[in-house]
């Protein structure tokens, strides 16, 4: 078959024809395509042939390749006439090479044979040796009861058989992994004869190239082509050290999927967006809005609050186990992985935020419901579209297969400010939090991200595509001496003339096990009243302590209802010494409506 790519001068069929697979020197590689290209040196003409046209054929092409992508571009003193794709088919004569396979194999299963036959006369052996004590043991026991056992015989005899049984078991472990050995290099054998036959008639794939060139001048064609079965996924390793306790290192790697068929040998690597023609990171916690509805039936809220909440606890509690089960040590490399790591983080993310809001607006709406005002036991946690371009400064190596390679992007050192955020509306566990800027002039595209912390693997997350110049934050793990937990204080509910009055109080309570005191950010939030009704009075009666000055929090999720105190647990807080913040806050709205949640 042939492509014609650029078409050229009709050259006569005798034309002599030079073979060179070329070197492969550089390739781009896209989001499933690769940009590959070939240098290829040409022999100098003399004055007397200048001008006369060459067919220059670049063999070893790769099967995957897009023959409409196919163009050739020279140095000065050469001109490219046309270029042809092709391809033949080609018989290798393989006999030579199946008989020394099948000698080789003949010769295995010769020493397999003499292996299994030693191993039959060690059976042997040991059935000799269990006779010869069934002999010795009776006789002894007779010439003991008679007066004339002879202790040296036996000594003798029962050293003998130690002796002998302590051979055997060396021997049979010596050919056991002989036999082992033997099994391996046969099935290898086997598999070397199977790929020599298969490859007995195979199609190649050339470029056949038509040229004209000055004296003298060395040439050097440059052949261009697209692949298929090429692509890269961003990847990264985040790591933090106790004695760097202000910084962490971004390792940014790219892992890039080789299956063009060609292996590419110490090239220039380029990565490119564009298109050619064990849980690290803690849950999002989400605003939650609510709104006016008809007021339902306030007996069946009544007799149904305590079941309801029971069950939303156990179902949030459930859904917070899975999320970090799901997530720690897993570290997705391929085959989609990222996308579909981002899109299960995504769900169980948005799965508690819809379990805590169904909780929040339960207390809210319950009417006549009973708050248990002691403290309950704490829950025991378990144990558990923009186009960039990168250039990789060293020449790089990889060959064509199934496996994906990782392969150095960037490694950068950043400023960072460290926390530990707890939010027990979500969850029970604490997270260790590390916020930076991207001080590099490279911008860092989404994908999973391996977090570290003084060497060991905390867990893993995603990483969000992130600017020059832009903060952002990256978990390092749960922290295990710290554990949270949230209840409902009591709830009051009144009628002031046409309004219904709620007022909640809740209590979110840390335990710190360490012998250190742990300061962390503790979030909580309050409901969120529609912007677009007035209908409803939200207000925050008690704070139970300073809420976070902070600049960043204050400009947006305060004004989203999120709650943020940042607090220090002193060692040791546990049980009825564990550090709590109580607070309150007042609902007032329509008697003759309820409370319905809208989510974040």
């Amino acid at each position: 078959m042939k492509h014609l790519v650029l078409a050229g001068l009709l050259v006569a069929p005798s034309l002599a024809a030079t073979q060179t697979p070329g070197k492969i020197d550089a390739v781009t590689v896209y989001r499933g395509q690769a940009v590959v290209t070939r240098a290829v040196e040409l022999p100098r003409v003399l004055p007397a042939a200048a001008g006369t046209v060459q067919e220059v054929v670049v063999t070893d092409l790769p099967a995957h390749l897009r023959p409409e992508s196919l163009h050739a571009e020279t140095t000065p003193g050469v001109q490219v006439r046309s270029v042809t794709y092709r391809t033949r088919p080609v018989v290798q004569d393989t006999r030579e090479e199946v008989r020394a396979i099948d000698a080789r194999i003949e010769d295995l299963q010769n020493k397999l044979t003499v292996n299994a036959r030693r191993n039959a006369l060690l059976a042997e052996d040991r059935a000799y040796l269990a006779s010869l004590q069934g002999f010795i043991a009776p006789t002894a026991t007779v010439e003991m009861t008679r007066g004339v056992l002879n202790a040296d015989t036996v000594e003798k005899l029962s050293g003998y058989l130690i002796k002998q049984r302590a051979n055997l078991t060396e021997t049979e472990l010596t050919l056991a992994a002989e036999a082992k050995k033997l099994n391996a290099d046969l099935e290898q054998a086997q598999r070397e004869r199977q790929l020599t036959t298969a490859g007995s008639s195979r199609t190649v794939h050339e470029a056949v190239v038509l040229l004209t060139q000055t004296p003298d001048a060395p040439g050097t064609l440059r052949l261009r082509y697209l692949v298929d079965g090429a692509t890269w996924d961003p990847s990264y390793n985040v790591r933090s050290s106790s004695d760097k306790p202000d910084s962490v290192t971004i390792e940014y790697y790219a892992a890039i999927s080789q299956m063009s068929g060609e292996d590419w040998s110490d090239v220039a690597i380029t990565l490119s967006t564009a298109t050619p023609s064990l849980i690290a990171s803690a849950p999002r916690l989400t605003p939650l809005t609510i709104s006016l509805a008809a007021s339902p039936a306030p007996e069946a809220l009544t007799l149904a609050y305590d079941d309801a909440r029971k069950d939303i606890q156990a179902r949030l509690r459930d859904a917070e186990r899975e999320r970090a089960q799901n997530f720690v040590g897993r570290v997705v490399l391929g085959g989609g992985g990222a996308s579909q790591v981002t899109g299960a983080q995504v769900e169980a993310d948005k799965s508690l935020n819809t379990l805590a809001n169904d909780l929040q607006v339960l207390d809210l709406i319950a009417q006549g419901a009973k708050v248990e005002r002691n403290r309950a036991p704490l829950a025991v946690v378990p144990q558990e579209g923009l186009s960039v371009t990168y250039s990789i400064p060293a020449r790089t190596t990889l060959p064509s297969r199934s496996e994906r390679q990782l392969i150095q992007i960037a490694a950068m050192p950043l400023k960072a400010e460290f926390a530990r955020v707890a939010m027990p509306v979500l969850t029970g566990y604490v997270y260790h939090e590390a916020a930076a800027a991207n001080s590099g002039a490279q911008v860092l595209l989404a994908g999973p991200v391996t977090s570290y912390r003084d060497g060991a693997f905390v867990g893993s997350g995603e990483m969000p595509t992130i600017a020059a110049g832009q903060r952002f934050s990256t978990g390092f793990g749960i922290d295990a001496s710290l554990r949270t937990s949230r209840e409902l204080v009591e709830r009051v509910e009144s009628t002031q003339g046409g309004n219904r009055v709620v007022e909640l109080t809740y209590r979110l309570i840390v335990e710190n096990f360490s012998d250190a005191p742990a300061p962390i950010r503790l979030l909580d939030r309050l409901p969120k009243v529609d912007d677009k009704r007035s209908d409803v009075r939200l207000t925050l009666v008690s704070p139970g302590g300073e809420l976070s000055s902070d600049a960043t929090y204050l400009a947006g999720p305060r004004k989203d209802g999120i709650l943020r105190w940042d607090v220090t647990i002193p060692p040791h807080a546990s049980g009825q010494d564990a550090f709590a913040v109580e607070y309150k806050f007042r609902l007032e709205f329509d008697k003759q409506m309820s409370i319905v949640g809208l989510g974040g």
